[in-house]
């Protein structure tokens, strides 16, 4: 398994000084550092998770994202069992996007497993805004907001939600 730490850091839970020096510096979040070692737990059990590749963890609310590559996705999307270790592990709801993807394939991702029709993006004096069209009535139990943070945290894009139903 490859994370931003040391793999020998990640299994032991303590940071060498070379890890240490790159979270001083801000190279990597304190955030990055929790993943890696919460992940690194999960694949001490499962030969799958052993494979990830882990760049980046975020807390955002009480909610984690773990960004890894687009094949680790996939793997988690289709064991449901690696999912809810991985969510038990952490304990709290994990969120996976894609890394090396376009923004129109991480906010599918981020939007799995609604279905997205359309993403326009406006350039404004102040910046620019995504543009989200997404299939379906907006659940009252789905949290636009919780998307709209997590684009941000990762990505740094401002989002604007619709639901558009047929």
């Amino acid at each position: 398994m490859k994370v931003p730490i040391c793999s020998f850091d990640a299994k032991t839970g303590v940071l060498c000084s070379k890890c240490e020096a790159k979270l001083q510096s801000g190279g990597i979040t304190q955030d990055d550092v929790d993943a890696s070692i919460k992940l690194s737990k999960v694949a001490g059990k499962s030969q799958e998770a052993d494979k990830f590749t882990l760049l980046k963890g975020a807390r955002v609310d009480d909610d984690f994202v773990l960004v890894l590559r687009g094949s680790d996705i996939m793997s988690v999307r289709t064991n449901p069992n690696l999912s809810e270790r991985i969510s038990k592990e952490f304990g709290q709801k994990v969120w996976f996007v894609e890394s090396e993807s376009s923004e129109r394939q991480f906010l599918e991702s981020l939007f799995h497993p609604f279905k997205i029709i359309n993403v326009n993006q406006f350039w404004l004096p102040d910046g620019k805004v995504t543009k989200v069209i997404a299939a379906g009535r907006q659940d009252p139990r789905i949290n636009v907001e919780k998307f709209k943070k997590i684009a941000k945290a990762v990505r740094n894009i401002e989002l604007l939600v619709e639901f558009e139903t047929k």
